[in-house]
């Protein structure tokens, strides 16, 4: 199987908020795919399926086995660090 068969294909990303392809998403992390590729296309193909043939089974794990962080928790880190910053300038 080719890596690059399926980079073609687009959807509205929940995260970026516009358009993007497999291909970047596939690639988005230093050579690596977005978590939240699975969840992201598994009504576009089998993606799933895709990812267990050309990754190994360790990185398969690695990044899809946590669940990707929210918008809102992410937001409330930004919030909680922004504090932490405060409190150690007093």
């Amino acid at each position: 199987m080719s890596y690059d068969v399926f980079d073609h294909v687009e959807l509205r990303c929940p995260q970026l908020g516009g358009e993007v392809t497999f291909g970047y998403c596939r690639t988005v992390d230093d050579g690596l795919p977005c978590p939240r590729a699975l969840l992201c296309f598994e009504l576009k193909f089998p993606v799933e399926q895709y990812f267990e043939t050309v990754l190994k089974r360790e990185t398969f794990i690695r990044i899809f086995t946590n669940p990707p962080r929210t918008r809102l928790e992410r937001f409330m880190d930004t919030v909680t660090e922004a504090a932490q910053r405060l409190q150690e300038k007093k």
